[in-house]
């Protein structure tokens, strides 16, 4: 209950926008209930990063070697291009990033954690693509990989402020037509 309330609201407004208190009203506990569980809201924050960085959109694609690589780094940033282009309230991992500092070290340590998750997901796909000749092969797959995560949260948080998902759409055409041909 408390973890659904937290996602929820630290979704809608980052992590110094939230209060232990407004997670609590939101989940409808009192807030005594909130540290019987965890010992700050930064703990629980780490906690929703975890899960947050499981996905929203299947994730599994990426590593269903019974399809192609390309097809399956396109059909992974499909899903997340039909999420976000209704999603208002952007992506949890790009809302921490901006927030993180020398004071939330959990935060900072699980962001790390998820980028790295995602970025082997990406690049063990991209690697196959390689080797199948689906994906040039003058971009270190790991490089890529990366490139590909800070371009899309770039994506989502123009998406965000001009409530339009061009951004999104830009992303995978320039992507697919250029950097992973």
């Amino acid at each position: 209950m408390i973890h659904d309330a937290a996602m929820k609201v630290f979704t809608g407004r980052g992590f110094y926008g939230s209060s232990v208190q407004d997670i609590t009203d939101t989940a409808g506990v009192p807030k005594g209930s909130f540290y019987n569980h965890f010992k700050s809201k930064e703990a629980l924050a780490a906690e929703i990063l975890t899960a947050y960085g499981e996905g929203t959109t299947d994730r599994g694609i990426l590593i269903d070697t019974d399809v192609p690589p390309r097809v399956r780094l396109e059909k992974h940033f499909a899903a997340l291009n039909a999420y976000f282009s209704i999603c208002t309230d952007g992506c949890l991992i790009g809302k921490f990033m901006a927030e993180v500092s020398g004071e939330t070290p959990e935060i900072r340590v699980r962001l790390v954690e998820v980028l790295e998750r995602w970025g082997e997901q990406l690049s063990s796909a991209i690697a196959d693509g390689q080797r199948d000749g689906s994906i040039r092969k003058d971009l270190k797959p790991d490089e890529l990989a990366a490139f590909l995560i800070d371009s899309y949260e770039g994506a989502i948080l123009r998406t965000r402020v001009e409530e339009n998902p061009r951004a999104l759409r830009s992303f995978s055409e320039i992507v697919f037509s250029t950097i992973l041909t």
